[in-house]
């Protein structure tokens, strides 16, 4: 068996596996099969399933089983978030909250002071929905990031600047290819759970006008649903060029993973649809200059 741990950097090969579309789980365990390196009739002597099931399963003509899924898991070796991305893939896709319903409910009063509290500490904070879009935000997170403003208010517009040359976050971060893959595959995510929505689908089709995240997204398989607040992100100071360390705190409210059954009874306040964002100084590194 020639199983490759590499698979080939070939557009072609994305474009075949319909990267053009929202991941739903048909091209997802297609996409997941040819990254691993195998071809059709290896993978199904792995999975112990037909070829010709495999091929239904891999283009939506059949449905893929519990078991089926969980061997793929198996057999492909994915990891938590990609086998979570899969168990989502495997549910109906969630209605996305529109922004304006974001906005307006009971708990908005109470978003707002705590943005107000970190404003007065000069801490960024945000309120920020699983698309990146910025829901609600202080003063000091739209000093942070000037120009949010002429990208709908959406962090994944400003990061990869679709249609546009003009750097914007590419000179501030220091690491700004593992920033921008962790962007990706949050995304993955968040595309899959809310695939339907005309919104994410209107965002994907605008992101993919940007070279790097139809890369990013083309030739990886990654999946992230947080971030590890342990591991800083390395900035640059815009005037003086020196280097600081900024700790990320990307909370998540809402439910994990849930049955179709419970789904169904949850309200729509009960839906990952809010995640509070901060960032901050790490306190280990020296004070700016002034």
């Amino acid at each position: 068996m020639n199983r490759r741990t590499n698979p080939p950097n070939d557009p072609r090969r994305a474009r075949a596996s319909g990267d053009t579309e929202l991941p739903d789980l048909a091209r997802w365990v297609r996409r997941v099969r040819e990254h691993r390196g195998l071809n059709r009739p290896e993978a199904a002597v792995l999975l112990d399933v037909s070829y010709e099931l495999l091929k239904k399963i891999e283009y939506g003509k059949a449905t893929c089983t519990p078991a089926v899924l969980e061997k793929m898991i198996t057999t492909y070796d994915l990891d938590t978030a990609q086998t979570r991305h899969s168990h989502d893939l495997a549910e109906p896709p969630v209605a996305l909250a529109q922004l304006e319903h974001l906005r307006t409910r009971r708990s908005t009063n109470d978003h707002l002071a705590m943005l107000t509290d970190f404003d007065e500490r000069g801490i960024p904070a945000a309120y920020v929905d699983p698309l990146w879009n910025v829901v609600y935000a202080n003063d000091h997170f739209h000093a942070e990031l000037p120009g949010l403003d002429r990208y709908d208010d959406n962090l994944a517009l400003l990061f990869f600047h679709p249609g546009s040359t003009v750097p914007t976050a590419e000179s501030l971060v220091v690491h700004w290819d593992r920033a921008a893959a962790y962007l990706v595959a949050t995304l993955r995510a968040a595309f899959g759970i809310h695939r339907d929505t005309p919104e994410a689908q209107l965002l994907y089709q605008k992101l993919r006008g940007a070279l790097t995240f139809t890369d990013l997204w083309d030739n990886s398989i990654a999946v992230a649903y947080g971030y590890q607040t342990e591991k800083p992100i390395q900035l640059r100071e815009p005037d003086t060029g020196s280097l600081y360390s900024v700790r990320i705190h990307l909370g998540v409210r809402g439910r994990r993973h849930l049955g179709t059954r419970r789904r169904r009874h949850l309200g729509s306040d009960d839906t990952p649809d809010l995640r509070f964002l901060i960032g901050y100084r790490d306190p280990s590194d020296p004070p700016p200059q002034p």
